[in-house]
């Protein structure tokens, strides 16, 4: 079992390397000279202002952009590795002070929104195979598709004309108050609750159908423990890694969420640095969002492995 957790780890370190390496190489593919970019767009603020050429070699100089490739991104994996992701070229802040507070924000609702997700998720299968019957599964159905086709920039509207301008009860956007996180944590969830709804109802299908159920059946076990104390155990397993992905994902993609409510979090911060050329604090974001997908991934296959025992048995075989 050890090895196997070292052979994973390995896998997630691997993972962020070849992210971050990536993103560096396509971030020097960008047309225009890098240091040009930064003169003009940050410093100057003009992208039309005429810059000599020594203007633009001290700006290469200054930000380390005149040596070749696999340098400066030793030299910033070096710092990396030290918990320094460099300095932002926007604002001229260590990116790893920015990145703390946008990520604290962003990993609050990341992580409230699977919370909410799955409590309706065990809400709407239990109900459905509670009370089975063709209008619950209709129903069910009905919820779960309209969850997946909603466009979250839509759920987001109508949430903010209802609650906050009709009624007056939440803030329109902001990050202040306990308040302020409710509508954007809403929309993320009911985003998530349909995919994960109906990838737990057919893992309930699938779990029913083994045979201790129908053992427990014929003993006389109540339905409701055969599906809450038999079924769910067994069914839940699927859902694991994918609401890892889910939760990685949400780190570092919700920009419109975080656009429509002004909310100061990751997926804001990664579009700004893209859009002003700033190779420091997109590098790093990209970083921690590779580094969030590569933790989930080992979490949820650790977890896996200590909830299932056939899998616990094999691994420990191997």
């Amino acid at each position: 079992m050890a090895g196997y957790v070292a052979q994973r780890l390995a896998l997630a370190i691997a993972t962020v390397l070849a992210a971050t390496f990536l993103t560096y190489v396509l971030l020097r593919l960008v047309p225009g000279e890098p240091a040009q970019v930064i003169l003009t767009r940050v410093f100057l603020q003009d992208q039309a202002a005429a810059v000599s050429q020594q203007d633009v070699a001290a700006i290469a100089g200054r930000f380390g952009l005149d040596a070749p490739l696999i340098v400066q991104y030793g030299r910033w994996l070096a710092g990396a590795l030290t918990g320094n992701l460099g300095t932002s070229i926007r604002t001229g802040r260590p990116v790893t002070l920015e990145l703390g507070w946008r990520l604290s924000a962003t990993g609050l609702i990341a992580l409230l929104a699977t919370l909410l997700s799955l409590i309706l998720t065990f809400a709407a299968v239990a109900l459905k195979r509670s009370f089975p019957s063709r209008a619950a599964a209709r129903g069910f159905e009905l919820l779960a598709v309209g969850s997946i086709a909603l466009p979250s920039f839509f759920l987001g509207v109508v949430l903010i004309i209802l609650f906050a301008l009709r009624l007056d009860w939440l803030p329109v956007s902001g990050f202040e108050s306990w308040a302020h996180v409710v509508l954007p944590v809403a929309v993320l969830a009911l985003g998530q609750f349909g995919f994960n709804a109906i990838l737990l109802d057919d893992a309930m299908t699938e779990a029913l159908a083994a045979p201790h159920i129908a053992t427990a059946r014929a003993k006389g076990l109540d339905e409701r423990a055969i599906l809450f104390r038999h079924a769910l155990p067994n069914a839940i397993l699927p859902l694991i890694p994918y609401l890892a992905l889910q939760f990685a994902f949400l780190i570092g993609g919700v920009v419109i969420v975080e656009r429509l409510f002004a909310i100061p979090g990751l997926g804001a911060y990664l579009t700004d640095a893209l859009d002003s050329h700033d190779g420091p604090a997109f590098l790093g974001a990209i970083a921690v969002v590779a580094l969030a997908v590569a933790l989930a991934n080992l979490v949820a296959d650790l977890a896996i492995t200590r909830l299932d025992p056939r899998i616990r048995l094999k691994r420990g075989a191997a």
